[in-house]
């Protein structure tokens, strides 16, 4: 690479600058609107949101919680008292890392309050993603309850009926962990018809079909310790897993493998009555940070290769994570340390650590600013000219704002996130984001929703002495950073700009139908650090994805998942391919279940 005195493209100036106006125009936005209420909006609606079951939201960011009375009484002033008396006593609010184990810790201290007959809590993927509303619907009582007994197996004398719960009082819970989990899937014309120039395996056919299984097994409880506001919590549980048949990964028909997933504790003080809490958790658990841009769970915990279930993806947690929240009002300060668990053939021995700043009101406003450093890592990153740089060192500003309800208009909303990236070991300068617009017709049947996202990671201009290629780290989850669910196997959300359109409708309750449509350039030309195959793109034009979907949560114990996506490349890819290409197919039907 030769010496520059630019050191950034000006396109890409231009781009985080737009980026940037678009998050201050939000933050004036927000603070024209007047002060945060600090509480959910009344009547406000988390059905517009898919529902999904808790245990598929464990370790998601809340971004929300709401608390809704069934047969509200006629003083709104009263009802309101009661919602944030309600909302007090959960416990749990933005900000916070989802724990099934807190949650449900959190619910019996609802049902148990003199002024509640009945209460369950419901929890959505908010815009489809990782990040996760939190319903608690209560019914009020018009007289004093009960004194509870004890609930569960072991207080019934070993009922089955009483399965998965195993204890349950005023002071603990304790329940095992059974989730089971199959899938088909096939793909057509794998790797763009090109699969032995990928893979590596002259005999790896182009159209495939797998069947794959997983089952996750454990335990995990909660208590409160004496008659402090402090509560002890964990889990173990061990995932096994199988695929038969050949994947577009592996030479292998019939792969089985078993292992450790969870295996953390965590201690939670929280003092009723206020919002401010210290919530600290260590050991091997799910981890995600705000949008899963930089750090997510689907790389953070690695499937296929000697795992298997490569499309299921049974496992989830990372190898060690240790995750402080602070919680002051609106505000949560987080310190966090993660090492991924990849797979051992290809492991970077990578460490994350970082802090993060969060804000959110509950209502309209949600801003973060992560700070990231890697203390150790064996990843590298060629270029052009030879040098072989690493990954150690690397350092990340990840600033992010999602406006609700955008100047006043119910369903609208605004959101802007970009990484900035650069080295201690060398020169660095990488830039990742996305600005959106989504909007849903909260009154229309159905709920019809669209949002657009304009995305850019920058790739490494080889004319200059500073390495720009975006580095995503384990970010990416899908319908938030997972960019095409073939196009992410190519090419993973470097060196790549992207226009993305999602419409979806909501037919009836846990039912979603959606559509998302990608069309991807390359940022540069030069790619090295992606695929062998392409190394160097043939053009700027890399190609188009439609992927129709169904997510479909049957009851309160099964979530469903189908989907048909079809990749069809542009010439930035064709034109170096050995073969002739064609649209790569891929079909996959899901079925997750949760006790």
């Amino acid at each position: 690479m030769k010496p520059s005195p630019i050191p950034r493209p000006m396109r890409v100036a231009r781009a985080l600058a737009l980026a940037a106006g678009l998050t201050a125009c939000l933050c004036a936005g927000v603070v024209a609107a007047g002060p945060p209420s600090g509480r959910s909006p009344a009547g406000s609606d988390p059905y517009s949101h898919q529902r999904v079951p808790p245990a598929l939201a464990e370790g998601g960011t809340v971004v929300r919680v709401y608390v809704h009375l069934i047969g509200a009484g006629s003083d709104p002033a009263a009802d309101e008292a009661v919602r944030r008396e309600v909302a007090e006593v959960f416990g749990m609010w933005p900000g916070e890392a989802f724990n099934v184990l807190l949650a449900e810790a959190g619910l019996a201290r609802v049902g148990a309050m003199p002024g509640v007959a009945g209460a369950e809590y419901r929890v959505y993927s908010t815009d489809g993603g990782a990040q996760v509303t939190v319903a608690v619907l209560v019914t009020p009582r018009p007289a004093p309850p009960p004194v509870a007994a004890p609930s569960g197996a072991l207080a019934s004398g070993g009922s089955l009926r009483d399965l998965p719960k195993l204890w349950q009082d005023d002071r603990s819970l304790a329940k095992l962990v059974v989730n089971p989990s199959f899938g088909a899937y096939a793909d057509r014309d794998a790797w763009l018809g090109n699969p032995g120039a990928f893979v590596r395996q002259p005999d790896q056919p182009r159209d495939l079909g797998v069947v794959e299984a997983g089952l996750e097994l454990g335990i995990g409880g909660v208590t409160r310790l004496g008659g402090s506001d402090a509560y002890l919590y964990g889990a173990a549980s061990w995932v096994g897993s199988t695929t038969q048949g050949r994947d577009v990964f592996s030479a292998d028909t019939s792969r089985v493998h078993g292992g450790v997933e969870d295996l953390y504790a965590g201690v939670l003080v929280a003092r009723k009555g206020t919002r401010s809490s210290l919530n600290v958790s260590a050991g091997r658990q799910k981890f995600t940070l705000n949008r899963n841009l930089l750090i997510g769970h689907v790389l953070g915990a690695s499937n296929g290769g000697e795992r298997a279930a490569s499309n299921l993806s049974p496992r989830n947690a990372y190898d060690m994570t240790f995750d402080a929240r602070w919680r002051l009002g609106s505000l949560v300060l987080q310190a966090w340390y993660a090492d991924p668990d990849e797979l051992p053939a290809n492991d970077s021995h990578s460490r994350f650590a970082g802090f993060n700043l969060r804000y959110n009101d509950n209502a309209s406003l949600d801003a973060s600013l992560t700070l990231l450093g890697v203390p150790s890592s064996d990843a590298r990153y060629p270029t052009p000219d030879g040098r072989v740089l690493g990954r150690e060192g690397l350092r990340a500003a990840n600033p992010r704002v999602r406006w609700n309800g955008a100047f006043g208009v119910e369903g609208l909303w605004l959101e802007a996130e970009w990484a900035h990236e650069w080295s201690t070991e060398f020169s660095m300068s990488a830039d990742g984001g996305g600005i959106w617009a989504g909007y849903t017709f909260t009154r229309a049947a159905w709920r019809p929703a669209v949002l657009y996202r304009y995305a850019v990671m920058t790739g490494d201009d080889p004319t200059t002495d500073t390495y720009e290629r975006f580095d995503t780290l384990t970010g990416g989850v899908q319908r938030d950073w997972a960019q095409g669910m073939d196009m992410i196997k190519v090419a993973i959300n470097r060196n790549m700009r992207t226009h993305r359109v999602e419409f979806s409708v909501k037919p009836k309750e846990g039912l979603e139908l959606l559509v998302d449509y990608y069309y991807f350039t390359a940022d540069e030309r030069n790619n090295l650090g992606g695929q062998r195959p392409v190394s160097t793109y043939g053009g700027s034009y890399l190609g188009q994805e439609i992927s129709p979907t169904l997510q479909w949560m049957i009851g309160k114990n099964l979530f469903v998942q189908g989907l048909a996506t079809f990749f069809l490349p542009g010439a930035g890819i064709s034109s170096v391919l050995p073969e002739r290409t064609a649209t790569w197919q891929t079909y996959q039907l899901s079925f997750y279940f949760f006790f």
